[in-house]
Order: structure tokens, then sequence, then C-alpha cells
């Protein structure tokens, strides 16, 4: 699934589950939420990962708040918190929630959900729930992944009636991942600047390969302190995720907790920017 910029009207992609962009400045606030989660990508193909709370860098109970600008403007606010899902059987999930504030929700008023179930070792995607709210667009959103007979469930609901609008299969690979999934995979593994590397997304329907590169070590200041991070850069614009052209990046704490520090896209839109804000944790990081 692709995501369009070009700053007019929205059309809705043949699933329904999420926005393109057109042109218009009113339409802006819907590449808060959008952007926050797309920019999340960072897994390189094939690795494994520990079981939570053996070593990794976070564990049930953590949630990380961002707070968003839009050149100048604050547009937002966003978290993700992570959670037992069943232990039992190995799965956990991530709660990604967006929201617009202040100007820009007067605008064009955001109010998203997106849930990410995995399973770990490797944190393949076992399933997305999406619940979308915004303006007058309504919707629910649900993906399921089917990794031993290759394929993707996508439902799709209108949210102020029940309509349903969309539902079919897709093929997916013996392992894939969301945008959520990946963020938390990506945690725990060490980077080197100069390194880059694939992995496959899905979100809904077509799966895509998404080449990261780690560019740099930079510092970054935050609200809650100072970080040293590296810098990468994912491919995700010239039809690989977005159509439009453009450019994001994303800083990744070098410390233990491995947090992602900040998240910024450039667009011809202006430049839309995530910065950490706040860390809550039920445990602590072992």
């Amino acid at each position: 699934m692709l995501y369009e910029f070009q700053m007019i009207e929205i059309n809705v992609d043949m699933d329904h589950s999420l926005p393109r962009f057109g042109s218009g400045f009113r339409r802006w606030p819907l590449l808060v939420p959008g952007l926050l989660m797309a920019c999340l990508l960072l897994i390189p193909e094939g690795l494994q990962a520990q079981e939570p709370g053996t070593g990794v860098p976070f564990s049930p109970g953590e949630t990380l708040k961002y707070s968003v600008r839009w050149r100048l403007l604050p547009a937002g606010h966003a978290e993700l918190t992570f959670s037992k899902e069943d232990s039992a059987a190995g799965l956990y999930r991530v709660t990604g929630k967006a929201a617009s504030v202040g100007y820009v929700s007067n605008l064009y008023k955001v109010d998203d959900v997106f849930e990410s179930t995995f399973r770990t070792p490797t944190f393949c995607s076992s399933s997305t729930h999406k619940t979308i709210h915004e303006a007058e667009r309504h919707r629910d959103v649900l993906v399921e992944m089917d990794s031993e007979r290759g394929l993707s469930r996508v439902e799709v609901k209108d949210l102020k009636d029940g309509t349903p609008l969309h539902s079919g299969e897709y093929s997916i690979p013996g392992y894939v991942y969301d945008i959520l999934s990946a963020l938390y995979m990506a945690r725990t593994r060490a980077f080197e600047v100069g390194q880059s590397f694939e992995f496959p997304l899905n979100d809904g329907a077509e799966t895509i390969q998404i080449r990261v590169e780690v560019q740099a070590a930079e510092q970054i200041e935050t609200a809650i302190g100072s970080f040293q991070t590296f810098r990468l850069e994912p491919d995700v614009f010239s039809g690989n995720l977005f159509k439009g052209k453009g450019r994001m990046f994303i800083w990744i704490a070098q410390d233990g907790a491995r947090v992602p520090v900040q998240m910024r896209a450039q667009i011809s839109a202006g430049t839309i920017t995530a910065t950490l804000s706040g860390i809550e944790r039920e445990e602590p990081v072992r």
C-alpha cells in the first residue's frame, strides 16, 4: 500500500485502510499520524531477537511519548506502549496513538490508534489493527498475517455505521514485519555508521522491500535531556512506501535503551518532526 503526497484532497486506497494525500493546506494534519508510524522502519532482514525481559532494552509497560511539530507550529502528540498479549504463546503488543493538537487540530482533527501484535523471538507480525478517526473519515482496519499459509487477510469497515468497505487476501513471504514490530525488533540490534540493510514490510496488501542506511552519529537535544544517537534514513519515498518525493530520518539512541529519539520527514508541505518528550516504565531495563 502506498501513501501519496501531492497536497489536494484525500482519496482512499484500494483497501480503504489508509489515506492517500493530495494538495491543500487544510489536509496537512493527516500527515502527523501517518508519518510518525511510517518512519519506524529499521529491521535488518533475517535477524533474530531475544525474548523481551531477557536482555532486550525494553520491558512490558514501557511508554514512549513524542511531541510533533510542523515547521515551527505544535502539530500533535503521539505515544508507543509495549505490553504482553499472551506471554505463554510468545505474543506481545505495541500500541501507537497519534492525535493532532491546537491550530492544526482545528483545521483537521486526527485521533488514530495503531496496534501491532507479533511473536518472539522473530518479532514477525501476527496482526495489525488500526482505528482511524480523521475529520469525517472513520475506519476500522484489521490485518491478520498467516505466515504458514503465506497470506495476509484484510478487513476494512466504516466505524460510523459498520459498513464493510473491503476484504481480501494477499500473498506475504515466510516472514514479514509491520511498521511497529519492525521498530521493536530494531531496538534489539546494534548499528554501525555506514551499515545498510533491507527488510520486508507489509501494511495490508503489497509487501515492500525497505532499504535503510545508517548515516551518522549525532547528538539530539530533547525536553528530557540530550542523547547521543545514530541517524538512519529509510528509503520510503519515490514509490516505495510514499509515492511523492521527500526524505525521512530517524535518530536512535546509542545507550542501552536504544529509544527512538527523533523522527523527521522533509516533504513539499514542509518539515514534520516528532521528538521524544517522555519515557514511562513499569519495569527497569535489564
